[in-house]
């Protein structure tokens, strides 16, 4: 019994320790006011509830904030040019959020959003060049939680659980590969961004090259516009069976009474970038993600149906900014399906001690130029990928930031994110919950925010892993 009092005690421990911070960092005494104004900012937004969770803030760095790809490349910071960079991408990640949570406030009298701005721009210029602010972050990083729950696999009897689950979970995965690859059933309706300006591989190409040489480590910061353009030139024609109003992908938002819903009459396409390592590089991804009312039941007894159901289809773009991996989960971070659009890409043998996803060979052929991606009806698994320069003709969709959906206005003339404190939309919970809590997901099923998507029950993966990719492929030769 001792010893089970004590490994209990030690997994309650694991679980808590992301939330301990064991030093402080010291500031000039001229920016103590700035200090004690954004950390008076986020202890309010805890206050009235409407904290963001799609990036971690800590309160030793009030100006910053991280993710996994950019606390994985603190090590890594090895000139002042990377240093510089990096601290740009996170205090640009930092103002995002507290845009979202000052207009997610209910009571904003105590603050004003350009002063606090102001203040984190002035704690970032003194980190640029303050030694012990580097040394004091290396040392003692910020912490970026697991979406895993020890207590949950502990209780859960995981070892002995994802034994009994490995043959089901295969059994699923067959299932979804003999399905890929049908022509589509019924009624179908394409759908696309609107069409810009073209772009040439030479201008892609140039832009790319042009990035890495402003970077010690290569990684490709592109301005604002030219991300903006590679979204619109490289966005997918998504097919998608229409059986009813629940495949019809549309914009979310709140109704009167503060619940939030998906408007199936404006097709809506939610866009956000993100960063990922891939053996020695640093890789731009675009990440397209849309919304459906519900995902359909298929019997009068389904516990994987229910409100809300999505997509997040993210196109990894290799160092000359060609499309080099497509991969995909829903919005819960379940079916994870990676395609390989290279020919020189092979997968590399994972152990049995982590759920594979399910990989694909979709090499880029010399002629064909868009990608075209085909969603079942009802549960909105993709059917294929294929290659095009002959698109089906399509219903436009509206792009959107995905930064948008955390902070949704509503009819009270307020504003109010998507998700919860724990980035999860607690309006989508599913039946499955009740018995695949033992392999440590809370609330499996349920849609969440970008930053908190595992992909496996066996074994632990998040979709937004810095190397994710890197660890299902070999080196590319």
């Amino acid at each position: 019994m001792r010893h089970i009092i004590i490994f209990f005690t030690v997994i309650m421990l694991a679980a808590c320790a992301n939330n301990v911070v064991t030093t402080s960092v010291n500031y000039p005494t001229s920016l103590d006011s700035c200090v004690a104004q954004l950390t008076s900012f986020k202890s309010e937004v805890k206050r009235q509830g409407v904290q963001d969770a799609q990036v971690v803030w800590d309160n030793r760095y009030p100006h910053l904030a991280f993710n996994r790809f950019s606390q994985a490349q603190l090590v890594k910071l090895n000139t002042r040019q990377d240093q510089q960079q990096w601290l740009n991408y996170t205090s640009a990640q930092a103002k995002s959020q507290r845009h979202a949570e000052y207009q997610n406030l209910i009571n904003k009298q105590h603050f004003d959003l350009a002063s606090l701005d102001y203040c984190a721009d002035k704690l970032t210029n003194h980190s640029r060049f303050d030694t012990p602010f580097w040394q004091n972050i290396k040392k003692q990083p910020p912490v970026i939680a697991s979406s895993y729950e020890p207590w949950l696999r502990f209780f859960g009897v995981y070892p002995l659980s994802k034994q009994v689950a490995k043959p089901a979970i295969e059994a699923e995965q067959k299932r979804i590969l003999t399905d890929f690859g049908h022509e589509s059933e019924g009624y179908t309706i394409s759908y696309a961004m609107e069409k810009s300006p073209s772009l040439t591989n030479t201008q892609i190409k140039r832009w790319f090259s042009s990035a890495r040489q402003r970077s010690d480590s290569q990684w490709p910061q592109l301005t604002n516009q030219q991300i903006s353009r590679l979204f619109n030139h490289y966005a997918p024609v998504m097919t998608i069976e229409s059986a009813s109003v629940d495949d019809k992908p549309g914009r979310v938002e709140y109704s009167p009474n503060l619940q939030p819903l998906v408007n199936a009459t404006a097709p809506t396409v939610y866009l956000n970038h993100s960063y990922t390592e891939f053996h020695g590089n640093i890789y731009l991804q675009l990440n397209y993600s849309m919304w459906f009312a519900n995902r359909t039941p298929t019997s009068s007894f389904d516990p994987y149906a229910g409100k809300f159901d999505g997509v997040i289809l993210r196109l990894t773009l290799d160092q000359q900014g060609q499309p080099l991996i497509l991969d995909n989960i829903h919005q819960c971070g379940c079916y994870h399906m990676v395609f390989a659009l290279q020919p020189q890409l092979k997968f590399a043998e994972l152990s049995r001690d982590i759920e594979k996803p399910l990989v694909f060979h979709k090499a880029k052929p010399a002629t064909e130029s868009k990608l075209s991606v085909t969603l079942s009806q009802g549960v909105h698994m993709i059917k294929q990928v294929q290659w095009t320069n002959n698109p089906t003709p399509a219903r436009v969709l509206m792009s959107l930031p995905y930064d948008a959906l955390r902070s949704i206005p509503t009819s009270e003339g307020q504003h109010k994110s998507l998700f919860d404190q724990r980035g999860m939309l607690l309006a989508s919970e599913r039946l499955e919950r009740v018995y695949l809590w033992p392999f440590g997901v809370p609330s499996p099923g349920t849609m969440r925010q970008v930053g908190h998507h595992a992909t496996a029950f066996i074994g632990e993966r998040h979709f937004d892993d810095a190397n994710v990719l890197e660890t299902l492929f070999l080196p590319p030769h």
